[in-house]
Order: structure tokens, then sequence, then C-alpha cells
């Protein structure tokens, strides 16, 4: 679908989008504000590249450039007026976004969309918005009735109970020009995010960007974070690095460089310790510099994606030659290929207690429907061999495991299926097949990859806990931490970590018994922060 693809990576979709450490119950008079008047900004804040005042317009443009009201809408009725003019709309998907979610304008399809769990995720028939041309753009609440109206004439009604709203302006692609914008409402104050470290941050070092991110302990206690070092972007020359941490993460040593191959892409790190012989192995792939993603899929490029595997046996200071692996762990018509990313993990119950356990993906032109299928890689000989596992239904991506209290494995995996939930699976003979793929209505997540976590076990003093980690709703934003306590099945508890723009995450259980979390925020830095759930 044009416009699931047109909305994959808005990685700096929505920071500062919901309200979090706020006094209880607090009481806010309505009043009116003016937030941009005749092109000019008076109270916003600007995420990514910077919008300027252009012909009494302001004028933002560009993937990862937004709009953001610099306060939240706090409980009850209230109206938000905007003049708006988009350019070159058939190039994206532009939209209004309210606590994460989109009312947009699909340009190349010429229609109107809702999409996100607080709007729902639905088409609205031919788009009232042309392109060059100014209208009026107006949302407002009447007791728990929004509705959005265009030039006067509404577009679509919804019932929205929730007391604290956010909402930004986001051109994506395209080029959204705004002459005014206010609203009448009671405000809140923006959110902050826990604090945290901003580990791998673009542009600082030898690498303009950093993506990707994956973390261990080892059995000495030692952190290891690891990243892609890029140029660019998903393609080129692409090195895999490495920050490791001796206490706990409050401080960090200097970056090392796992894997540097020249011009080729080394990436998608995917680490797991074996805890019998202390051993990190680390799980990889690699492709030609010159390869880039839509050319591997069309089956185009000179050659395709490859699974090493390398290992360090002296608490990740140094690392093994890397090693190919594709022979006994990929199939030979596959194009595309990703280890995790993020952890694997070391099976501790049942029959295949021991198994070292890595999460994949592929994509498979040769089965029909969606190519992107999960699927995992395992040893049962300490890292020596490694092979094939069982591999999922289409629609899913990238990937996490997790075992349960009774052995199971259950996969919690990016999913295609345009519902904006997180694909689950699960399997029962150590990852060697699995069960069919359900949709977690309680993870209600972008199309972005996540990460799953066994905090404790229900024999020892907790209850047996699961954590997930994901940016929430249909925008990478709102980096939450979800937990059960029943082994997956029910998830009744949140905490927001980042109200902002975030994407992929590791989570890590450290030797405090506290949670720390490695994920993309900002949209230009890889940061750590430590999760205290009590």
């Amino acid at each position: 679908m044009v416009r699931s693809t047109l909305l994959k990576y808005n990685a700096v979709v929505v920071a500062c989008c919901l309200l979090f450490f706020v006094c209880d119950k607090p009481t806010f008079s309505q009043e009116e504000v003016t937030f941009v008047s005749a092109g000019v900004a008076k109270a916003i804040q600007f995420l990514g590249p910077e919008w300027k005042t252009e012909d009494g317009t302001l004028v933002g443009s560009g993937k990862g450039s937004l709009l953001v009201g610099d306060r939240a809408i706090s409980a009850g009725d209230f109206q938000l007026r905007a003049r708006l003019q988009i350019d070159e709309l058939g190039k994206s998907a532009a939209s209004f976004m309210l606590n994460g979610d989109h009312f947009g304008f699909e340009g190349q399809l010429g229609e109107m969309f809702t999409e996100g769990r607080l709007l729902g995720t639905r088409n609205l028939g031919p788009s009232k918005v042309k392109e060059g041309i100014p209208f009026l753009f107006e949302i407002s609440r009447a007791g728990n009735r929004l509705q959005i109206a265009i030039d006067g004439e509404v577009m679509f009604k919804t019932d929205v109970k929730v007391d604290k709203l956010t909402f930004s302006f986001r051109p994506h692609r395209s080029k959204m020009r705004i002459f005014d914008l206010t609203a009448t409402a009671q405000f809140a104050p923006l959110p902050r995010p826990i604090p945290h470290t901003r580990l791998f941050v673009n542009g600082q070092g030898k690498y303009p960007r950093y993506r990707i991110p994956a973390i261990v302990r080892s059995n000495k206690g030692t952190l290891l974070a690891f990243c892609e070092g890029r140029t660019g972007g998903d393609s080129g020359p692409i090195d895999l690095i490495l920050k490791r941490s001796t206490d706990d993460g409050k401080t960090w040593k200097p970056l090392q460089v796992v894997w540097d191959d020249g011009d080729n892409t080394c990436g998608n790190p995917c680490p797991v310790v074996d805890r019998q012989t202390g051993t990190i192995w680390l799980l990889m792939t690699w492709n030609l510099g010159t390869d880039h993603e839509r050319e591997i899929l069309s089956g185009k490029s000179k050659d395709v994606r490859h699974v090493y595997v390398t290992h360090s046996v002296d608490d990740g200071n140094s690392w093994s030659t890397p090693k190919k692996i594709s022979e006994t762990t990929r199939k030979e018509h596959w194009r595309w290929y990703a280890t995790g990313p993020g952890n694997g993990i070391q099976l501790k119950r049942g029959k295949h207690k021991g198994r070292l356990l890595i999460p994949c993906n592929h994509s498979d032109h040769s089965v029909g429907g969606h190519p992107y299928r999960s699927h995992v890689i395992y040893s049962d000989d300490h890292g020596k061999s490694w092979h094939l596992g069982g591999v999922h239904q289409d629609r899913t991506n990238e990937s996490a495991v997790v075992e349960r209290s009774d052995g199971a494995i259950l996969q919690a995996m990016r999913s295609y299926h345009g519902k904006n939930r997180r694909a689950m699976a699960i399997s029962h003979d150590g990852g060697e097949s699995w069960g069919d793929v359900h949709l977690e209505d309680a993870l209600d997540t972008p199309v972005c990859q996540a990460n799953i976590l066994r905090w404790d076990w229900p024999e020892e003093e907790g209850k047996g806990r699961i954590l997930f980690s994901s940016p929430q709703g249909a925008a990478r934003s709102r980096m939450t931490i979800w937990m059960s306590e029943d082994d997956g099945k029910t998830w009744p508890v949140q905490k927001l970590v980042n109200p902002g723009a975030s994407a992929y995450s590791n989570l890590i259980v450290l030797g405090s018994g506290k949670i720390g979390l490695l994920y993309e925020t900002g949209g230009n830095a890889i940061s750590f922060a430590i999760v205290d759930l009590d």
C-alpha cells in the first residue's frame, strides 16, 4: 500500500507528543493561543530542519521535518484552526498529527486518510485539498466528539475521550505552508523524557550517522552497546561498532570498530552471551556497498545479503575475524536478509536448554504474498555451527524472541498487516517451527523494530515479568515499555520513556535489577536510559 510505504520512515515524527510528568488532576483555564501569525512562529517547536518564514507563510519540507505546538491540549472542549497550503503534494502523504496519529492527504492516490489507534485507520475518499491551493483546516472537540473540517466541510468524526493531546504538522516529502495557526483550549505543559545519555550522536566522532542499536550484558557484568556507523543511509559504507560500560551504564569506554569492510555494508548487530562459556557471539549481515535494498529485493543486485558471525572471549575487548555462515542459515533463493537487530537469547528450560537463538528476517519472492518473513537461526554447540530454524507467515519482519516460563518461545515481529499491532507467534520446539501469527491488540505499535525481554521468572522474587519496548501509536514516537505478568498473554502496564521521536530499541536487565534501554531518539542519536520499573 502506497500510504504505508510513505509512512514507513517517520523517525522524527512526533517529538514532545504526550503529557508525561504532570501533577495529579491539574486545572487549567481555557485560553486562545496564537501559534503562527502571518507566517511568523509564535509558540511552536521545530523538530528536524527548521521551518522558515517566506512570503507571509511558515514553510517546512522534507522527511524528519515537524512543527509541534509548544503545549499540550488538556481536558475539555477545544478548537484548532490553521490556514495551510501543501506544495509538491504528489510526492508524499503530508499530515496533521494528533498524539502521533495521522489525518493526512495522500498525494499519489489523491485520497484523505486517518491512521493510528486514536483516530483509527481508514481511507476517507478523494482529497478536498489541492496542491498549491490554500485551505482552512479545523479540528475541534465538543464533549467526546471530535471532528475535522476542511474549508468548513466536515471530513471526519470520531469519539476521543483522551484528555491530553498534542498536535503537530508533518510535510514529509512535500512542502507545507502555514499562514496562521490558533487554538482555543485548556493547555498543559509538554512532557519530558526520562533522563538519558546520548551515546552515539550523529556527526560526532568518525561517523555522520548512527543507527540500529543492540545491547547485551556479559557474564562479568559489562554492557556492550552495538550499532551501525554510517556515512549515509541504509546502504554504502557501514561499519559495525561498539561501546562498552563496566559500571552498569554510568560511563562508557571509547568507540571500538568490530567490523570495517571498506565500502561494503556490515550491520544488523544481534549479540547473544553464552552463559555457560562466557563467549559473546555477534551475528551480523553483509552486502556489497553498491547494492541497495531495493536492488536486492528486485533481484537486480550483484550479490545478496549474507550472514556472518564473530565472537569475543575477552569481554568484548577484541573480536574474531567474521565468518560467513550463509550456507546453513539462509535459503539460496532468499534475497534480503537481516539478523535481529537487537539481542538473541540462550534458552534456560526444556530439552533445548543451552540453545543460542537469534531472531532474523528475509525476503522470499517465490511463494506469493508479501515478501518479508521472520525466522530464527540457532546453535546447539555453543556457537560452533549455526542452523536455520522455523520460518513465519508473510507480512512479518524484524523481530525479537523471549522464553516463556513453560519453555515455549514467543516471537514479537514487525508487522505489515496494516493495523498498527505487533505480530506474535509461539514455538514449542525451541524455534524449529512456529504456530500461526496473531496480532496483539494491546501492543499498538508502528511499522518499526521493537524488543522483548524476560525480566524475571515466576519462581524468583518477581512475578515472572516480560517487558516489551517500542514506539507507541502510528508514528515512530512515544518510546514506551509494556509489562506482562502472564508470559505475554496480557500487557496491562505501560511506562512512557520518551514522548518524542524514537524508533529502534533494545532492553537489558542491569546488575542493579533496573532496566536499561538503548534506543534511537530525536532522529539524530542512539541514547541509553535507565528505567526503574518500581
